[in-house]
């Protein structure tokens, strides 16, 4: 958490929504969309699918529907939303059969790559720090508005999702990446964030993307 005074940001890159999303691009699940879950893209880098042949996975579309209930439970992926995904219990998906069965197959590669996502995350944080950036923005937004800016704790989730993109989900900012490792791009989403723009959705692989706000 990087803070000063009344306000404070953090990013997190929560395990648990690492594991669901690897299961869900390596057995090519392509859950429907809902307030809830937007149209993610798939991870990046890319995950080996569970079957090498690249032939559709049986009870795909049943594990689709499946996966998505879970991930309505389990966002924004805390502690109880791990254990949720995890061997022996996979206590998350009692009653969901077929993708139960795809995270037995697949959960060993799936803590494999969270792993390295992770660790690549944290080496971001220690090559390019954003403190002094975020104060001196907040400073300038507080100059724009004219006044001080009331205080705020913002938890960004942050996910290795291919494009520089953002989303509301249920409340919480959601940004790829690549859109937190670019720096300018960053702090343009948080600027419009802290001044209260409202975008129309998702913008990705163009000018740095506005947040939404509060």
């Amino acid at each position: 958490m990087r803070s000063a005074g009344s306000w404070g940001i953090r990013l997190t890159m929560p395990q648990a929504l690492l594991l669901g999303l690897h299961l869900r691009d390596a057995a090519g699940l392509r859950p429907p969309p809902s307030e809830v879950l937007p149209e993610l893209p798939p991870l990046h880098p890319a995950v080996t699918p569970l079957r090498a042949d690249g032939a559709a996975i049986a009870g795909g579309d049943v594990a689709a529907q499946q996966w998505g209930r879970w991930w309505a439970s389990a966002f924004p992926g805390g502690p109880e939303a791990l254990t949720s995904i995890l061997p022996p219990l996979f206590g998350g998906l009692r009653g969901m059969t077929e993708l139960r069965g795809l995270a037995e197959l697949g959960i060993d590669d799936a803590v494999a790559w969270a792993a390295e996502a992770r660790e690549r995350e944290a080496r971001l944080a220690r090559t390019r720090p954003l403190a002094l950036f975020e104060t001196n923005l907040v400073a300038e937004v507080e100059r724009t508005l004219g006044r001080r800016i009331r205080p705020f704790t913002l938890e960004v989730v942050v996910l290795p999702l291919r494009g520089i993109a953002s989303w509301d989900v249920a409340g919480h900012p959601v940004v790829t990446e690549e859109l937190r490792a670019d720096r300018d791009a960053y702090l343009t989403w948080l600027r419009d964030r802290l001044l209260g723009l409202r975008g129309a959705g998702e913008r990705r692989d163009a000018a740095p993307p506005s947040a939404l706000g509060d």
